[in-house]
């Protein structure tokens, strides 16, 4: 009996081993041949461009590896995408565990250079002038369709599209070029060959011209002049601003009254749509013809033989420019006797055949075809005889001192008295000769003498005797310093000029006579420089033809210097680089004290057509770099002696102003910085800062070094802020100002606002929540927050699944720098979707086919559809219950379900996973189990009957009848032998007992899947066996 319990419980152990045994051989897979993709899928993929290839495998395979190859080639890599590696073959395959597919078809991959943009100018010019058009166009080798395209001058680049039309200023010269790039791919073209647009200034013309003034009837030219430029051009002409209907070059006119006012030209080029700007105004003054007049200078028109005449014509404007024409009864006069001096007519000694009908006419000196109408008549009557005196004298304009003076006076025929008068004194002289024998300076005055015959007298013309003393010689030249060869005259000066002089010289106390260094023509003195000839030149002068020696004249100083003059050239400003526009001036000194120097000047070989000793520069431009050269001559000398300068003139650099933001936008209180650069020796240079087109004097602005910084922005602030350069080594230089930044800053600062998508005052679990914040402007970075706590930092903010967790209360926060603006609180409610429950129910026959019934219940009240899922996929059913086929695939098979409706929540909460496993076969299992505990209780129910029949009875009094026990003897006793084995073994009974329920707990762990469960009796209390159906 004791064997045959223990093999009832080897038996039910050795069943709970084969229930609990899991497979874990894996089998082969079969893997399907993978195919390779290409991403971007364009006809023509170029090397510059990110290309990536994929390994496709038909099916749903799980935890796959690839192999990659080029050109059979392992390129090592194991993913299912790659990036294409140049081109080539390529080719991959799959594997996992020890399977493998073949490999793909070969996808042959051409990568190519990308194409070359082409550049063309329209005209294609080598210089424009300013408001002239060109345009540039850039094509892409093989088609530009579908190509963005970038245009670079120097280092300044733009997008816009393939044509570039320019209305030509100075700013826009540069080298231009141009690539384009492929829209929508990274690509892009070779760039362009490039186009140098050179831009020069128009030139501005000039009227040259001789003619400021013009009488009428002359003929007038005016000549337009464009220097240095051999281009074709038209001219045009104006008149006080307005055009004369005359073109060509130059404009001749024949001078009338209308013709008077300022004359303008301009200058059109010829085939191209470019005009000069008008000349500066050139001004013709169109004169009358002035009217001359005649008259005669004494009060009498009657005169007497040998009497002086003398007439005048005058003009009255600008005499000096006018000779003058005489005519006597209407005749050109050619009269020997009659002498024209100027505007005079002078009769010296008038007769008879003088008298006549006299008139003139003025000639313009230079304009000798210009001519005025002759004055009225002038009369003139001579009388054959003149009973008046003549005084005569010698011929000298000055007596000198201590010389003899005489006069004459005569009267013809005889019978004549003469008396002489000085300055009308009566001298006390009767001779017809006055004789003075030495002269003083007293003895200067008129004199004159009268004739008296009888009553009748006549006086003589009066004589004017000047005496003097002899004039005081005086040296005067040019040279005061001189050097060796340099050739110096001496001019001795003498006040009386109109007689002849012979001239002496002296240096010290020296007589200096002509030689081969010292030259003396008349009274000029000329040396050929030496050392010797450094000292004081006196020099004195005689009459020839009379007694007369002037005194000497002061000593002239003469210092003579070394063989070369000492130049030094300075420049001002003194700095080595100069800056473009400046002014710069350059200064060649000469050590020695000297004058009457040419200067010559010259930059590096040329030329330069300054003969100043300050040579200046008024504008700098990078033409003026070079060396230049000074050196000096002095009438006919040039000297060896030089000195240079290196003049290194640079462009003014440009500034440039940024905003230290990626916005142009602001709210109050925010703060703002501007900076304005020079990449070039930035320490050298300060900054002025403008607003609006005005110096910056804005207290609430903070300026430091290149720095514009406003600490609390306000809308006052707004406007259009440029910056320039001010070098602080000349603070003359400046810059130009930067191109214009605008700041708008708003007078209120606007609320965030927080856009809410498909919103419920309630949200159930997994469904969708989405936010979204926006500030307008630009730069703000978005934070969002539950509660106090920190989310995302994105203007949307969503949860594609709200759990119940994320109940609370959300806002957002716009911040930029250290500005920051809070939005409204929104509350999020969540509630959760109501669970859906997955039971099994198991019938017998379930049990005998091996089929599974799988019921979903949503208990909520409502009316729902349900949707079964198996592994994942969503299968055809939309009962509540699933019948489920019993076999290989179902049996590894996960099943969940979830309720559909159509009211929100239109979901319930997907519900626990069941896998079947191999419950299956653990039903049969325990149907087994269950059969054998049956028989094993019915073995053991017999096995006790028998032993209680078998057992030697014992008789026991008073012993109560029993089932087991074999019944006494009412007089001895007897006791039963089944009752005396139970007596006597009572742990026998214990032990099956124990044996019993060992079996039955065995047994229950079967059922460790949760699905099925016990029913409300123990399996003590029915011996062991369970019920299989479902709750």
């Amino acid at each position: 009996m004791d064997r045959l319990k223990i093999l009832l419980l080897t038996v039910a152990v050795s069943v709970h081993q084969v229930t609990s045994q899991d497979s874990t051989d894996e089998s082969p897979v079969k893997i399907s041949r993978p195919k390779i993709t290409v991403n971007p899928a364009h006809v023509v993929l170029y090397n510059t461009e990110t290309v990536t290839l994929r390994c496709e495998v038909p099916g749903e395979l799980s935890g796959l590896q690839y192999v990659w190859y080029k050109n059979s080639a392992d390129l090592g890599e194991h993913q299912p995408s790659i990036t294409a590696r140049g081109s080539g073959n390529y080719e991959c395959k799959a594997k996992k565990g020890a399977s493998a597919s073949d490999k793909s078809d070969s996808y042959t991959l051409t990568l190519t250079d990308p194409p070359k943009a082409k550049l063309t100018a329209n005209p294609d010019l080598q210089e424009f002038f300013p408001n002239e058009e060109v345009n540039l166009q850039c094509q892409i080798e093989g088609g530009s369709s579908g190509w963005t395209f970038y245009w670079t001058r120097n280092e300044w680049t733009s997008e816009i599209n393939g044509d570039l039309k320019i209305t030509v200023q100075q700013a826009n010269s540069g080298e231009y070029s141009c690539k384009g790039q492929l829209n929508g791919r990274q690509v892009t073209s070779q760039q362009s060959n490039k186009f140098q647009l050179n831009v020069r200034e128009l030139p501005e013309p000039q009227i040259q011209s001789d003619w400021t003034e013009a009488f009428l009837g002359e003929k007038v030219s005016l000549q337009c002049v464009i220097q240095d430029d051999s281009k074709n051009w038209n001219y045009l002409w104006f008149k006080d601003s307005k055009k004369i209907n005359i073109n060509g070059n130059p404009l001749t006119r024949s001078v009338k009254s209308s013709h008077n006012g300022a004359y303008e030209c301009q200058a059109e080029l010829q085939g191209r749509k470019v005009m000069t700007a008008k000349s500066t105004p050139h001004s013709l003054t169109v004169h009358e013809l002035p009217q001359p007049k005649l008259s005669i200078e004494s009060q009498w028109n009657t005169f007497y033989p040998t009497e002086e005449v003398t007439l005048k014509c005058s003009v009255s404007e600008d005499s000096n420019k006018w000779g003058y024409e005489w005519f006597k009864n209407g005749a050109q006069l050619q009269d020997k006797d009659i002498s024209l001096s100027g505007n005079t007519l002078f009769i010296s000694s008038a007769k008879a055949g003088h008298s006549g009908q006299y008139t003139c006419r003025g000639k313009h000196l230079t304009r000798t075809s210009v001519t005025t109408t002759q004055t009225q008549a002038v009369r003139l009557q001579i009388n054959d005889n003149t009973p008046k005196p003549s005084i005569t004298k010698r011929n000298f304009k000055f007596f000198y001192t201590e010389e003899q003076v005489q006069l004459y006076c005569n009267m013809p025929e005889d019978g004549w008295e003469y008396y002489w008068y000085k300055d009308k004194e009566n001298l006390r002289n009767t001779n017809s000769k006055l004789t003075i024998e030495s002269a003083s300076v007293a003895n200067t005055g008129h004199y004159h003498c009268k004739v008296q015959r009888g009553d009748f007298s006549v006086d003589s013309e009066t004589v004017e005797v000047q005496v003097q003393k002899p004039p005081e010689p005086q040296i005067q030249s040019d040279y005061t310093d001189a050097f060796h060869g340099e050739k110096v005259s001496l001019l001795c000066v003498n006040q009386d000029v109109s007689q002849n002089w012979n001239y002496l010289w002296f240096k010290g106390s020296d007589k200096i006579v002509s030689n081969d260094k010292t030259n003396i023509n008349g009274n000029i003195l000329t040396l050929s420089v030496e050392s010797s000839h450094n000292g004081a030149y006196q020099c004195q002068a005689k009459l020839e033809g009379r007694k007369v020696m002037t005194a000497k004249s002061t000593p002239y100083l003469l210092t003579v210097h070394g063989p070369q003059p000492t130049l030094v050239l300075e420049q001002d400003p003194s700095d080595s680089e100069i800056y473009t526009e400046e002014q710069v001036e350059l200064n060649c000194r000469i050590k020695e004290k000297t004058s009457q120097w040419i200067f010559l000047w010259r930059k590096d070989s040329a030329e330069v057509k300054v003969q100043d000793h300050i040579y200046t520069i008024p504008s700098a431009d990078l033409s003026h770099d070079g060396t230049y050269t000074c050196q000096v001559e002095r009438k006919e000398t040039k000297f060896l002696s030089k000195d240079s300068k290196k003049l290194t003139i640079k462009e003014r650099p440009q500034p440039k102003l940024s905003l230290e933001s990626q916005w142009t936008m602001f709210y109050p209180n925010e703060k703002v910085t501007l900076k304005c650069s020079i990449n070039e020796d930035s320490k050298n240079w300060g900054y002025d800062w403008f607003k609006n087109g005005a110096q910056l004097k804005d207290e609430g602005i903070s300026l430091s070094g290149n720095t514009l910084f406003i600490s609390s922005s306000k809308a006052d602030h707004s406007g259009q802020y440029t910056c320039r350069g001010k070098y602080l080594k000349r603070t003359s230089v400046t810059t130009g100002l930067t191109k214009a930044v605008q700041l708008h800053i708003n007078d209120t600062t606007p609320d965030v606002t927080i856009t809410k998508h498909e919103w419920f005052d309630l949200f159930y679990t997994e469904e969708q929540v989405q936010l979204h914040c926006n500030m307008p402007g630009d730069g703000w970075k978005y934070h969002w927050h539950k509660d106090s706590n920190p989310l995302t930092t994105k203007p949307e903010f969503t949860i594609n699944s709200v759990s119940l967790t994320d109940t609370g209360d959300y806002h957002c926060e716009a911040k930029r720098g250290e500005f920051s603006v809070d939005s409204e609180t929104l509350q999020v409610r969540v509630k959760a979707c109501p669970p859906a429950s997955l039971s099994l129910e198991t019938e017998l026959s379930d049990i005998m086919t091996g089929d599974v019934t799988l019921r979903c219940n949503v208990s909520d009240g409502r009316q729902w559809n349900y949707t079964w899922f198996m592994n994942g996929q969503q299968l055809n059913e939309s009962s509540n219950v699933l019948k489920v086929t019993g076999n290989e695939e179902t049996i590894q098979s996960e099943f969940k379900c979830k309720g559909i409706n159509t009211e929100r929540p239109l979901y319930s909460a997907l519900s626990d996973g069941f896998t079947a496993n191999n419950i299956i076969f653990k039903r049969k299992i325990l149907l087994a189990i269950s059969g054998c505990l049956v028989c094993c209780i019915v073995i053991l129910i017999i096995g006790c009957i028998v032993l209680k029949i078998t057992r030697k009875p014992e008789v026991k009094e008073a012993a109560p009848e029993d089932l087991f026990f074999s019944m006494t003897d009412s007089k001895n006793q007897t006791v039963s032998p089944m009752k005396e084995y139970m007596d006597n073994r009572p742990t026998e009974l214990e032990e099956c007992q124990e044996k019993e329920e060992l079996i039955t707990d065995r047994a229950s762990a079967v059922h460790e899947d949760g699905v099925i469960k016990d029913e409300a009796t123990s399996a003590s209390e029915t011996n062991g066996l369970m019920s299989f159906k479902g709750n």
